[in-house]
């Protein structure tokens, strides 16, 4: 389902949230066995959450790149976020790598080894003709 802004009833019609205030539906966790660097996919992201479980080294996961996260969240605007979790089962720890120049990454440089993160993405001010999105490791 994705990212949807939630209504709020104010005297008068329903009217969209403000920015910042949107979140995710149907929430459901992907699973992924590869034993390999892995790219998440804008599909993960919507579902809310991925949990790698065949890593038998520390492992690259590299983000979506600008463009794909703005195909699959249009109705984002500056200031929206959403959050979803990677969860990593096995004893080796998963390293961020952005997708491209228009995913900023900060916070935690890993999901540490049988553990979980929070991501949070936010939609920033544009570059140019760029949409620019800060990936957030919690």
């Amino acid at each position: 389902m994705g990212y949807n802004r939630a209504l709020i009833q104010s005297p008068g019609l329903p009217i969209p949230a403000p920015a910042a205030s949107g979140m995710l539906g149907n929430v459901t966790i992907n699973e992924r066995t590869e034993d390999t660097n892995v790219t998440i996919v804008t599909s993960e992201m919507q579902r809310g959450g991925v949990n790698f479980t065949g890593f038998s080294a520390g492992r690259n996961i590299t983000t979506p790149t600008g463009a794909q996260i703005t195909a699959a969240f249009p109705e984002m605007d500056v200031g929206d976020g959403f959050m979803f979790m990677v969860s990593i089962q096995d004893a080796f720890a998963g390293t961020y790598v952005a997708g491209d120049a228009n995913v900023l990454l900060s916070g935690r440089a890993t999901t540490p080894a049988s553990s979980w993160s929070m991501i949070v993405v936010t939609r920033l001010p544009d570059s140019g003709a760029n949409r620019q999105y800060r990936w957030r490791v919690m």
